[in-house]
């Protein structure tokens, strides 16, 4: 499958079937998200399989259908301080801005490979971010930004509809 063929196929999915999915096939996946764009290298992750521990962030994402994937990655930013940006002129950025750009980048590049497996995933923003944190054990400097359920597709979504070219694309001027 080609890129552009996975960036095509990709759909929020959130009816999976039973089957699991084989614990070598997710090292290749979250290897793929550890190779997308960062700047910070902050990206931590967390493999829920548990049944248990899937209905609590099911719970703290106030979605009842995440306990149902068989796979839920727990993404979170590693906000440790880091002495060699300590004064730079863009420290800003490494600490509130790139580990939010990263984790993003990752969470879309593993989402991106899932596809190109036959996988679906769904990609979960609302959370509370408390809980989820207590219930796969990150440190207080790792933040939970988001979680990808995971699994083979129950059925296959139909795409959703995208704004025209033309109203989200200008050149060089915003009109």
């Amino acid at each position: 499958m080609t890129v552009e063929e996975a960036i095509r196929r990709r759909r929020s999915v959130r009816r999976f079937q039973k089957k699991p999915v084989p614990r070598e096939l997710l090292m290749e996946l979250l290897d793929m998200a550890r190779w997308a764009p960062c700047a910070s290298e902050c990206c931590r992750f967390v493999v829920v399989q548990d049944e248990e521990r899937k209905k609590q962030l099911a719970s703290a994402a106030r979605q009842e259908w995440v306990a149902s994937a068989p796979v839920v990655v727990v993404v979170g930013a590693d906000l440790m301080e880091r002495p060699e940006i300590a004064g730079r002129w863009d420290a800003y950025k490494f600490r509130n801005i790139f580990p939010v750009q990263d984790t993003a980048a990752a969470i879309q590049t593993l989402m991106l490979a899932a596809v190109s497996h036959g996988l679906g995933t769904c990609w979960i923003g609302s959370f509370n971010e408390g809980e989820v944190a207590r219930i796969v054990h990150f440190p207080l400097a790792v933040r939970p930004v988001a979680m990808v359920a995971m699994g083979y597709p129950a059925d296959e979504p139909k795409a959703r509809g995208r704004r025209p070219l033309e109203e989200v694309v200008f050149w060089e001027t915003f009109k």
